[in-house]
């Protein structure tokens, strides 16, 4: 219970500044759309060998709150997680600022920046030294800090609709912080391909 403590303590953080901007637009309907991808990840420096990345298949699922009239500000939360057979799965608790400008008709570039928190779990049974014989140990991961950035591609159909899906490519770095003694920062990279789903779409919206 102890290390995933940080993790509840992010949650409520996040949920805190969720309901603080529900509160300021409490004398309007507010919906929250749902926005999820299928992630690729890879332990590497940014923008290298990028092939390596759709080894480790994952998912994300999350929420978003807009900030401004002109959609171009949003406080984001998600969870995910990846597959890694060598280096050990992991879950992971963010949430993010984003700036998503409209470049050209439907396509916008969105700019993100967050902190969050990820639980690695070791790749195999870990076995501590006890008295001179090797015994299971019971850590099975570590639960570490991560910092996460990214940029990606938006496709927003402007159509007269109740419902519209919105799919997007990211990519995104995610640093781990204190993975072990002799790595302060982990590399991590993730190439995101998603789509958002507004189930109230307002056709007024740009």
């Amino acid at each position: 219970m102890k290390r995933h403590l940080p993790l509840l303590l992010l949650l409520l953080f996040t949920v805190n500044l969720f309901s603080q901007t529900l509160a300021k637009n409490s004398k309007k309907t507010l919906y929250l759309p749902i926005v999820t991808s299928m992630n690729f990840q890879a332990i590497a420096t940014p923008f290298h060998n990028a092939e390596n990345n759709f080894r480790n298949p994952g998912f994300s699922i999350g929420t978003e709150l807009n900030y401004t009239k002109k959609n171009l500000t949003f406080q984001s939360i998600n969870f995910g997680y990846f597959f890694n057979k060598y280096n050990g799965n992991a879950a992971y608790l963010n949430s993010q600022f984003i700036y998503r400008p409209k470049i050209y008709k439907a396509l916008h570039l969105e700019i993100k920046f967050g902190p969050g928190l990820i639980d690695l779990f070791l790749p195999t049974q870990p076995y501590t030294l006890i008295n001179g014989n090797w015994e299971k140990s019971s850590d099975h991961g570590n639960l570490a800090i991560i910092v996460n950035t990214g940029i990606g591609l938006w496709l927003k159909p402007n159509i007269a609709s109740n419902n519209i899906i919105s799919p997007f490519v990211q990519y995104d770095i995610m640093g781990i912080a204190r993975y072990n003694k002799s790595i302060p920062v982990l590399p991590t990279t993730l190439i995101n391909f998603g789509c958002r789903i507004d189930l109230h779409h307002n056709k007024k919206s740009t």
